[in-house]
């Protein structure tokens, strides 16, 4: 075994705001880190109070506990009883906010969540998120908007404490939210510090684990997305160093899968550090483009087609999980099948009216009301016109197909059968029927078919279309 190992510990803060600080590159401002500190241990959820006295609160100040009504437990204890305990013994004055759930019992990130807890921080308080991606993206924007409204004031003290490495949302500083029902990527707030506590994550339920090696295997595909939309002229920067802080994730995770899905402490460290990577990875950029592509917008409509088919949603990573391995086909067909000599490229460019139509139709079984549609293209139109401005790089790009892209692209995307092992080993879901609940495949297929008119980001999908490929 070759103990492959990232090039930074998200555990030392300095060495990795040093190793940001040499990288040098002139596509992309790159975005300091503003994490005070990173704790990853099996004790680190021990460490709250004093992690809260480095930050500035002092015994007997207030913290607001967000976390949502989902039984958590650390080695056969009641977890967020605990944390309130531990809060409680080092002298601060605890309220707890709990977040409600739907029919399903599941919390939805989205504005109305983040105005409560807002409206719940005061003056001198700290906020302590403790539960997964969903519960981690309401506080953190709550927190965000907060600071925002008062400017003049220090930034206020938002610690972080995943109970599952399930998603990549704890250490980046971008939220997603649900807006008539379609989800964005908003900017939003790095955490005051971050409390990874081994025996909370590799206890965890075991899709909960799996699910966010679904996420991170997003990477295998999306550089691949950001390099497209880089060479065709379609976004203002691409950068590699967000690579390089992912560097050997497919060899790591290929070694510690399934002592992740065994669900050790080992790979409880493995994951937590890579969720965490891949959070700053998109961070230093200000985009999430580095672990978001084709993979997550079809995600993304599988959750906005949820209702529809009256079923409640499945794990997000572990549906990107599923849709990373379908993504990873379409580019292995497009490495091996594209041939720029035989695109028209006069066929490639559809008009604006023609495809506001089609998104119209497209969307409106599932929403009668038009709101989905009208979110969708409005974000869709925009990349419709950088299309339409852009036909010069894509004519250089057919011209340098075989020299140039062709080659680089290979170079970022993993193989279908590498990322399949992965999730294997791992014992997450391969494909949608497995996914809990089982989705189908028409649901499937309608998602993989149409995720890219959901949203600006262009990705292989987009290409494929415009090129007229099934």
């Amino acid at each position: 075994m070759s103990q492959a190992a990232f090039p930074i510990d998200p555990g030392d803060m300095p060495a990795l705001k040093r190793w940001l600080a040499s990288q040098d590159d002139p596509q992309v401002v790159l975005r300091p880190v503003d994490i005070d500190e990173i704790i990853i241990g099996p004790d680190a959820l021990l460490e709250l109070p004093p992690v809260l006295r480095r930050a500035g609160m002092p015994a007997g100040a207030p913290v607001l506990v967000v976390a949502d009504e989902t039984p958590i437990s650390r080695e056969g204890q009641d977890l967020k009883p605990l944390v309130q305990a531990l809060l409680k013994d080092a002298g601060y004055q605890v309220r707890m906010l709990w977040l409600k759930g739907d029919a399903y019992g599941l919390v939805h990130a989205d504005d109305e969540q983040v105005e409560r807890v807002r409206t719940a921080l005061a003056p001198g308080m700290a906020l302590v998120a403790v539960g997964s991606g969903t519960v981690t993206d309401i506080a953190k924007h709550a927190s965000y908007l907060y600071d925002q409204q008062r400017p003049q004031q220090p930034r206020s003290v938002y610690i972080c404490c995943p109970t599952a490495s399930s998603v990549t949302a704890y250490a980046a500083s971008m939220a997603v939210l649900l807006r008539d029902g379609v989800k964005r990527t908003v900017p939003s707030r790095y955490p005051t510090a971050i409390l990874a506590d081994l025996r909370t994550l590799a206890g965890a339920p075991h899709a909960m684990s799996a699910a966010g090696v679904g996420d991170c295997c997003a990477r295998f595909v999306a550089y691949g997305d950001w390099y497209l939309a880089g060479a065709l002229g379609l976004v203002d920067c691409y950068s590699e160093v967000p690579l390089a802080l992912l560097r050997n994730l497919e060899t790591i995770l290929l070694e510690h899968a399934r002592a992740i899905g065994q669900g050790t402490h080992e790979g409880a460290a493995v994951l937590a550090r890579a969720v965490l990577l891949a959070g700053i990875a998109q961070s230093i950029v200000n985009m999430s483009a580095p672990v978001s592509g084709t993979e997550h917008v079809i995600s993304h409509v599988l959750d906005m087609i949820a209702g529809y088919y009256q079923r409640r949603l499945a794990l997000h990573g572990a549906q990107v999980g599923v849709a990373t391995i379908t993504a990873a086909r379409l580019y292995q067909r497009f490495l091996e099948r594209f041939d720029p000599a035989t695109i028209v490229i006069d066929a490639c460019y559809p008009q604006e009216a023609e495809m506001e139509a089609f998104i119209q139709r497209l969307f409106l079984p599932i929403d009668p009301g038009g709101a989905m549609a009208r979110e969708c293209w409005n974000d869709y139109r925009q990349k419709l016109a950088r299309w339409q401005r852009s036909r010069s790089h894509f004519e250089r790009f057919c011209a340098d197909w075989q020299a140039r892209h062709r080659p680089a692209l290979s170079a970022l995307v993993s193989r279908p059968e590498s990322v399949r092992r992965i999730l294997q080993d791992a014992g997450a879901p391969l494909t949608c029927e497995e996914l809990e609940p089982p989705i189908s495949r028409q649901e499937y297929e309608f998602a993989v078919r149409n995720g890219h008119f959901i949203r600006s980001r262009f990705v292989l999908a987009d290409l494929l279309y415009f090129i007229g490929w099934e």
